[in-house]
């Protein structure tokens, strides 16, 4: 049920935005997410296009690898008694402290992976040759992107018996393991310092961590490309004020009118609506470490406009609240939930947690939904759960208890239909194209992940190089200095000096171009949700197309027609004169003004969804996708910008360093 492979393709979409349909055929992408959690009450295709958003990889978690377990660190040992593999096992499964709170503090984001240049960052500090280190990460990394928890605390394991054996001995996993009872702790220079000087560069995988935007003590940045290796802040957004998810601002009303009389028939807003992503609310969804049971996820969600503080869900509360919503707003945009699936991987549940962020954003910040009192339920309650016991909600449709003035239905114009049609025969092309932006953006994003790291492995080689050439240099191993001493140490070679501190340069500015990558990183991963956003909101309006052809429907006619078929036998009965007529035409009356008034609820619950319809068409659909596209490619634009610069700076300052290499 749940891991069933999804097949895509074929005439009909599904019939929510995340439904899978058993018929479709195949699109040729792994489904990394197996199921989905269907609208409620939705069961059929509306001929949409074939677009579904998980049926892709999802983005990359945030170090790009995939996690791996103990095991794959030890699989190399293959010499010794099993006690030194019960000893590694033993030493990254309950590490010292020290191991533990340099791990907290290179990772910042709480991801349990740290990328390469951090890590080479770190190890650096250990003063162990630059060959040394590019051995250990390799040791550890196996040519990934990053270090797992367990691969991070076996890198510092080996870094303290690279400290502690001489320059001749071998450095090997097998070695570590033989060693795990004597070994010491490394000495390394940031950890004694201060725990604020040690802080991982800007990863920029996730945004979420507030603590994030601290510059650590002690460290300064780049006097050539006033880049700060360690610089945890977020980067530079002159469109922050505005994002269409950003922070600031209070709790006020969008503007819009909940029965729709605040836009105009021409479908523009007035000019008091402009400007409503200025003040959006947020809501951050994190995941929690600890679980609920064996296998229950649940999220630590917290609104920055809501004062109760944060509040824990389970997957099934934010079902319940998708459920409530729809019985409440058929006729309004609503995003769909991301699956559910059993055994859950980290890159799935990564990708899941981004898509409830998503949808609780959407839906806090929809001009009518957002003072839901079921959603405020959700968002402030600390006894959710308690509180779903022991109260009923009212799911009655908006149209029962909301009315429209004759100024509001005079606002849709008699040609909406036409209107919707429009965006309905576009749907397809738009859906399939952002689609294949989102694709193309985790392509590249990977591609970028692992230029970061193949750049932080250049910079060790070249550094390698550097410390070899005074040993391999024949003036610098047969020379003697002016007291007649023989010189090892390769001091009276002034060009192997110069060629070494020149390549140590170049060394350095590929660990800051790979630093750089990762900020890179930051905003293409950012992009992508933009973009899933902007895909988000049309496929909320596929979704509410397929509802209104399902739900809007009534009997009308058949009650009219049943309405005029009594007319004529209350006449018959007149004309005919028979005893006890009056009583059955009686009985026909009151079913005729029963029926009647079902047609007029009817015919105002028709005009109704009309008002929905163009609300959510002129007023919530065309201005957000609209505010999200603009913005959102502004952003993107300005990092790219940005991010030009200062790689610029460093390969200037590189040019300037390089002015002074020797070449004989």
């Amino acid at each position: 049920m749940f891991n069933a492979p999804r097949r895509m393709g074929g005439g009909s979409l599904p019939s929510s935005a995340f439904l899978t349909s058993p018929g479709l055929s195949s699109s040729g992408y792994n489904d990394p997410l197996a199921s989905t959690v269907p609208a409620p009450g939705m069961t059929g295709g509306g001929g949409f296009g074939d677009v579904d958003p998980w049926s892709a990889a999802p983005s990359p978690a945030r170090s790009g690898t995939p996690r791996r377990v103990v095991e794959d660190i030890t699989d190399g040992i293959t010499a010794g008694p099993g006690a030194g593999r019960e000893g590694l096992n033993g030493l990254i499964n309950d590490p010292p402290a020290i191991y533990v709170s340099l791990f907290d503090q290179v990772d910042s984001s709480r991801t349990g992976h740290v990328s390469l240049p951090s890590v080479q960052r770190l190890l650096t500090t250990s003063r162990l040759p630059a060959l040394m280190v590019e051995k250990i990460i390799n040791l550890t990394s196996r040519d990934r992107s990053s270090l797992a928890r367990q691969e991070f605390f076996c890198a510092l394991a080996l870094v303290a018996l690279a400290q502690s054996s001489s320059e001749d001995d071998e450095i090997t996993i097998e070695r570590l393991s033989a060693s795990i009872p004597n070994l010491p702790l490394p000495n390394l220079q940031s950890s004694s310092i201060s725990n604020n000087s040690l802080s991982a560069p800007p990863t920029g995988y996730d945004l979420s961590d507030p603590s994030s935007s601290s510059i650590p003590h002690g460290i300064t940045p780049s006097t050539s490309t006033g880049f700060n290796a360690w610089d945890t802040a977020s980067r530079t957004n002159v469109f922050a004020d505005h994002h269409p998810f950003g922070e600031g601002g209070q709790h006020v009303s969008s503007g819009y009118s909940a029965n729709g009389s605040a836009f105009r028939s021409d479908g523009v807003l007035d000019e008091s609506q402009t400007g409503y992503w200025k003040n959006l609310e947020r809501v951050e969804v994190v995941l929690k470490p600890e679980k609920e049971g064996w296998f229950l996820q649940k999220y630590r969600v917290e609104s920055d406009k809501r004062s109760s503080g944060p509040v824990s869900r389970r997957y099934s509360d934010f079902v319940w609240l998708l459920d409530c919503l729809i019985k409440r707003y058929p006729f309004r945009l609503l995003p769909s939930l991301p699956p559910k699936r059993l055994g859950p991987d980290a890159s799935f549940l990564e990708a899941r947690r981004k898509a409830l962020k998503r949808f609780i954003n959407f839906v806090v910040n929809h001009p009518v939904i957002k003072d839901d009192g079921a959603l405020n339920v959700f968002l402030t309650e600390g006894s959710f759960e308690s509180w779903r016991k022991r109260t009923k909600v009212n799911t009655d449709e908006e149209s029962s208890s909301k009315k429209l003035n004759t100024a509001q239905e005079m606002a849709i114009p008699s040609d909406l239909d036409e209107k919707l049609g429009i965006l309905r025969d576009n749907l397809p092309s738009i859906l399939n194209s952002y689609q294949k932006l989102v694709l193309l953006s985790e392509k590249f994003l990977i591609r970028l992940i692992n230029h970061s790291a193949d750049s932080s492995r250049l910079s060790l080689s070249v550094r390698s190089i550097g410390e070899s050439l005074n040993k391999s240099c024949f003036r610098c191993t047969n020379s003697t200095n002016d007291r007649g001493t023989v010189n090892t140490g390769g001091e009276s070679c002034s060009l192997c000096q110069g060629v070494s501190k020149g390549l140590d340069d170049v060394g350095e500015s590929w660990i800051r171009i790979a630093e750089e990558t990762e900020r890179r990183v930051t905003a293409i991963t950012d992009h992508i949700e933009s973009l899933k956003s902007t895909r988000d909101l049309y496929l909320s309006f596929r979704d509410l197309f397929i509802r209104h052809e399902k739900l809007s429907k009534d009997n009308v006619d058949t009650l009219r027609k049943k309405v005029e078929a009594r007319n004529k036998k209350i006449e018959q009965l007149k004309n005919g004169g028979k005893p006890g007529w009056e009583v059955e035409v009686d009985k026909l009356v009151a079913a005729n003004d029963q029926d009647n008034s079902t047609i007029a609820s009817s015919l105002s619950r028709r005009v109704f969804i009309k008002a929905c319809m163009w609300h959510e068409l002129s007023v919530v659909h065309h201005s957000r996708q609209a505010a999200q596209t603009t913005l959102g490619w502004r952003e993107f634009t300005n990092d790219q910008i940005e991010g030009t610069k200062r790689l610029e700076g460093v390969w200037q300052g590189l040019k300037d360093k390089l002015e002074g290499m020797p070449v004989e």
